[in-house]
């Protein structure tokens, strides 16, 4: 029924880690794993702990910048590819220009998950983000369209050319699981770099 068979990990800090690998398969054509998930790429994961879309990524032989105030799993931070900032996803912002992915999970109200996103892909902080956005109780579908209009909107009055695509996927429970790919075309001045 095209819902991906995903086995979760025995080594994974969460069963969250499911919601971004299903991610994955959904939105990204598995021709293109190995230039658009490649090992060596730099990652941020904004409300990571304990770890389970950062698992994701360090599986990937990514480089990861992992923010959250809470802790991390041990076995992340032994890898050597994870740095944790003890921060506020909302407040931080990345000092490297190698970014590509950005993730988010956070539990937070889906439009100010969405104004955060808004300024990543409009700063050029990253190339392509993978976020959810938890469902309020009621007038959801509304909420959703409202949201990924205010994307779209933004992207098109800065003139940033990006592809939006929206899905509630199997791993996800009142939540909606959103791909935001931007094309660096459109940032002046910036080198693709990884």
């Amino acid at each position: 029924m095209g819902i991906p068979r995903l086995k979760f990990p025995a080594d994974a800090p969460s069963r969250s880690t499911l919601k971004l690998e299903e991610a994955f398969h959904v939105f990204i054509p598995a021709d293109e794993w190995d230039e658009r998930l490649a090992s060596g790429m730099h990652a941020v994961d904004l409300g990571a702990c304990p770890g389970g879309w950062t698992y994701q990524l360090v599986k990937r032989s990514m480089m990861v910048h992992s923010v959250d105030n809470g802790p991390m799993a041990p076995s992340l931070m032994e890898t050597g590819q994870v740095t944790h900032h003890r921060a506020d996803g909302f407040k931080f912002e990345p000092t490297s220009s190698k970014i590509y992915w950005l993730v988010c999970d956070m539990v937070e109200k889906p439009a100010r998950v969405t104004s955060l996103m808004i300024n990543w892909l409009l700063k050029g902080w990253c190339r392509e983000a993978i976020f959810n956005l938890k469902l309020p109780m009621k007038k959801r579908y509304e909420e959703v369209s409202q949201n990924l209009q205010s994307i779209r909107e933004a992207l098109a009055a800065a003139d940033v050319s990006a592809e939006v695509h929206a899905k509630q996927l199997y791993h996800d429970r009142e939540e909606i699981t959103v791909h935001v790919r931007r094309m660096w075309s459109a940032i002046p001045g910036r080198r693709d770099e990884r």
